[in-house]
């Protein structure tokens, strides 16, 4: 099993990141489904993506049993997060074609995200990052994907779809390297939450979720 770490961050919260390097039948077994049925199941049609798919539920279930929990499913709520089937924890997950990250706490909304560090962050990141955190960034790859990366790990613990990432989300100027964040969401232009954020790092990719 190609679990890279899984940590207890509280009494009430693990998270947890997996190396995707199995064969699809290894996560079909894993969750005890039948390869007729995953496309019914996930939705997904790419073999790729459904890999990533079967990772994320894979790292969910193997967080889950850290708590001692069964895993009974993921499904998706009206705005299209996450929730797990027969338990009131909560849940979030980021995956990419290289390794699957999870988040589960069992009393307050969470959110999660991993990204590679690329060049293709220089290309939007005036879509993304607010005046200040553009002069803060100063063309730096590995600041511009931790500040895309919290701000889209804020973006799920909100949960609604009318939040923008260049408005209405903050990240306070970090130091090189940070293991912590600080962060803010605004709506109307008046604070409404203040947040800590955990930063992970795994070769070139960068792993952020909520506190």
């Amino acid at each position: 099993m190609a679990i890279i770490f899984c940590k207890n961050i509280s009494n009430k919260s693990i998270v947890s990141l997996w190396k995707i390097e199995e064969t699809s039948a290894f996560y079909l077994e894993y969750l005890g489904i039948a390869e007729e049925d995953l496309l019914k199941i996930s939705g997904v049609t790419h073999p790729v993506k459904q890999l990533e798919w079967l990772a994320s539920r894979t790292c969910a279930k193997f967080t889950m049993q850290q708590f001692g929990l069964t895993f009974h499913g993921i499904g998706k709520d009206e705005q299209k997060n996450p929730f797990l089937h027969k338990h009131d924890a909560f849940i979030s997950l980021s995956h990419t074609n290289e390794y699957a990250a999870v988040i589960v706490n069992l009393k307050d909304d969470v959110g999660c995200d991993i990204e590679k560090i690329s060049d293709k962050l220089l290309r939007v990141a005036h879509k993304y990052l607010s005046e200040n955190e553009l002069q803060f960034a100063q063309n730096d790859l590995q600041k511009l994907c931790i500040l895309w990366c919290a701000k889209e790990s804020l973006y799920k613990w909100y949960g609604k779809k009318n939040l923008s990432f260049k408005d209405n989300i903050y990240i306070e100027p970090f130091e090189e390297k940070p293991f912590k964040l600080k962060g803010e969401i605004f709506i109307e232009g008046k604070l409404k939450t203040e947040h800590e954020l955990l930063v992970f790092y795994q070769d070139d990719f960068v792993f952020t979720t909520t506190n």
